[in-house]
């Protein structure tokens, strides 16, 4: 490599190191045609990646590979370009390569780890993950990473000793801190309290950090019922969470008039495909809402399988509400139900019968009706200020905006009432729609509804759900694997005053 070519490469690895991404694209691409060089494609590559061009960033690993076939660096990330493209054997198989190119490669490790983890090849995870930490243990991320798998599976004690591993390899590591506080139960005597207010006061934080704090604090006050210090750090975290966030609210109002515009126009049973669906069960509605619940209810049969929120509907059907009507028309005529199918088939599975518990599928249930005509349909609902409490007062991993400000989490709940009242005048008694507060109530008389709407034979292991050990991926882990409680019943009156806004949009 020549020093011109050296000084160049240097100078495009500052611009990606800052984000300026689409300036190392250009820049690459004007070397490249003179210089062809394994490090710059992979260079190029990432910069795609990360402006979400996902396609074009395969090419750019695939020329690296083709100058270098060892460039186990390359290898790595054309697998994660396929992962994120949902590819999972493709993914794997990329990984896989990396790491027999370099054993000791702890990104490929991790991320072969991510992917089990994504697929609910639990073990296979956690060993990839165990490799990567006997390289380095000091990988506050692996530690939460494998935590998360620990928390899924129901071990909690092991997902404490890794988090509480991750805060002492970096205090500023706060997500660890906030995971933590959502594993136990607290007292005054707790010093984590102390731990987390003197970072909070003392440590030059970023607002991402701050914002796992503040969320941590919230859970301890409520378990101390101190509320007023609960919501001060409850309003705190929401205020800051959304203005990491670009969201518009506009943008989902736009999305359900289309969508219900394009619904009205056509008649659904003229395009459904001739079969399919018999062995899908979809269970949708707002987030917090007692999906989770419902879930571990049906995968609790000896016949039946989860992949959770999986979203690979909502992925691929919205790019297509993006593009002509033409291009609509040819993806309704596809065979769309065959590229599901091929990707539910790469998740560890046991059942017959599949559990997507994809919350946002309820903005498709259109285009569920035509794919998989016989699929059963479960819209899981809950009262709106105790839905919108347990939404605002809970840290998703993948925050929209709307979910941390009163007026739009009124609004966008709105959106999802209307659209569900659409669909159900559309659908009429296909979708089965359960309440929670019915499933606590009349718990046996549900869930036997539940399963026979499923069209599953009666096993008690379904009443019997917090004894099963299938993994939950959701902040709703602890509620689901216990027996049916009625606290959660009402519990925005601790609130009502703080939330007023909220709450009356919703009355």
């Amino acid at each position: 490599m020549s020093k011109n070519l050296k000084e160049k490469i240097s100078i495009l690895i500052k611009k990606f190191e800052i984000g300026k991404f689409q300036d190392v694209i250009n820049d690459s691409l004007i070397i490249l045609k003179k210089n062809d060089n394994d490090f710059l494609w992979n260079l190029t590559g990432l910069s795609f990646q990360n402006i979400h061009q996902i396609e074009k960033s395969i090419n750019c690993f695939e020329n690296a590979l083709g100058l270098n076939p060892k460039n186990f660096s390359a290898s790595n990330n054309l697998g994660l370009s396929y992962k994120k493209l949902r590819n999972y054997e493709k993914a794997e198989e990329c990984l896989q390569k990396s790491i027999e190119l370099n054993p000791k490669y702890v990104n490929a490790l991790v991320n072969l780890g991510n992917l089990k983890n994504e697929t609910y090849f639990f073990d296979n995870a956690i060993s990839y993950y165990n490799k990567a930490l006997n390289l380095n243990k000091d990988l506050p991320l692996v530690h939460l990473n494998i935590s998360s798998v620990y928390q899924s599976i129901n071990k909690i004690n092991e997902a404490k000793e890794h988090l509480n591993k991750a805060v002492l390899i970096d205090e500023k590591f706060t997500i660890a801190d906030q995971k933590l506080t959502t594993l136990e139960k607290y007292d005054e005597k707790n010093p984590h309290t102390k731990i987390m207010t003197h970072k909070l006061e003392k440590l030059k934080l970023n607002e991402n950090q701050k914002v796992y704090l503040h969320f941590g604090l919230y859970k301890i006050y409520k378990d101390l019922k101190d509320y007023e210090k609960s919501f001060h750090h409850l309003k705190s975290g929401n205020q800051l969470q959304r203005k990491l966030i670009k969201y518009d609210i506009d943008q989902h109002k736009s999305l359900s008039k289309k969508i219900k515009s394009i619904f009205s126009k056509i008649n659904p049973e003229e395009l459904q495909q001739n079969n399919g669906g018999e062995n899908n069960i979809f269970i949708l509605g707002m987030p917090r809402s007692g999906t989770t619940l419902i879930e571990k209810i049906i995968s609790s049969h000896s016949n039946v399988s989860t992949i959770s929120e999986s979203n690979f509907i909502p992925e691929k059907v919205y790019k297509y509400l993006n593009k002509d009507s033409e291009s609509l028309k040819n993806f309704l005529k596809s065979d769309f139900k065959d590229e599901y199918n091929a990707f539910i088939k790469t998740f560890n599975i046991r059942g017959k019968n599949i559990v997507d518990k994809t919350l946002t599928n309820f903005w498709y249930i259109g285009f569920i009706k035509i794919f998989f005509p016989k699929a059963k349909i479960i819209h899981v609902s809950r009262n709106p200020k105790d839905n919108c409490l347990s939404i605002f007062e809970n840290l998703f991993d993948y925050p929209e905006g709307w979910n941390s400000d009163q007026n739009e989490l009124a609004e966008y709940y709105l959106i999802y009432k209307d659209l569900m009242d659409f669909w159900n005048k559309l659908f009429g008694n296909s979708i089965l729609n359960i309440k929670y507060e019915d499933i606590i109530l009349d718990t046996e008389t549900k869930i036997k509804e539940i399963v026979k709407f499923c069209d599953l034979k009666w096993e008690n292991a379904c009443l019997e759900f917090y004894k099963n050990d299938n993994p939950i991926k959701t902040v709703s882990f602890n509620q689901a694997n216990k027996p049916v409680y009625r606290t959660s019943v009402n519990k925005y009156e601790l609130y009502e005053k703080e939330l007023k806004i909220l709450f009356s949009k919703l009355n």
